[in-house]
């Protein structure tokens, strides 16, 4: 909280201090995934659109993870893809005063609107999930300013960490 504003943000650790292969193929598809729902958050994005597009790039991270097929796809419920077997939130919401405050979801997202942009990948089987989240304000022009750009987020920064503070 800053000036009674709130904020959100997840990192996912490894327990060991390493993630393990299948753990850090998972991480860094969310990544991927986080990465390109923050440039998608630009003056005049519609919510409802921008949540279809985050879940075609999740839906293509997940077929590369091995964990749906084309088949799957093929036959998703057009209310509740396929992907939502692995991610079933939300990318993002408003904040504000509140951590999920209320905020227009029918109408263009304007300059100086603050979100999280949250994917994830839960895989039950597995025994683990990778979550990551950062808030970021809306620009006027250009990609939207990162609340958290010096907050460490790429696996080998984590990893790093975790080494040295053992």
């Amino acid at each position: 909280e800053y000036a009674n504003y709130s904020s959100d943000m997840t990192r996912t650790i490894p327990v060991s201090g390493k993630f393990s292969k299948r753990q850090r193929e998972v991480y860094d598809a969310v990544l991927r995934v986080k990465d390109e729902a923050t440039k998608m958050l630009v003056p005049g994005t519609m919510w409802e659109e921008y949540h279809k597009e985050v879940g075609k790039i999740m839906t293509s991270e997940l077929l590369g993870l091995g964990l749906l097929d084309k088949a799957d796809v093929k036959n998703e419920n057009k209310d509740w893809p396929a992907y939502k077997k692995y991610f079933m939130h939300g990318t993002s919401h408003h904040i504000g005063l509140d951590t999920h405050d209320y905020g227009p979801l029918k109408s263009p997202m304007k300059a100086n609107n603050v979100f999280t942009v949250e994917p994830g990948i839960y895989i039950p089987d597995e025994g683990f999930g990778i979550r990551l989240e950062d808030d970021v304000v809306i620009q006027e022009k250009g990609e939207p300013l990162n609340l958290m750009k010096n907050i460490p987020i790429e696996a080998e920064e984590i990893e790093n960490l975790m080494q040295t503070n053992s």
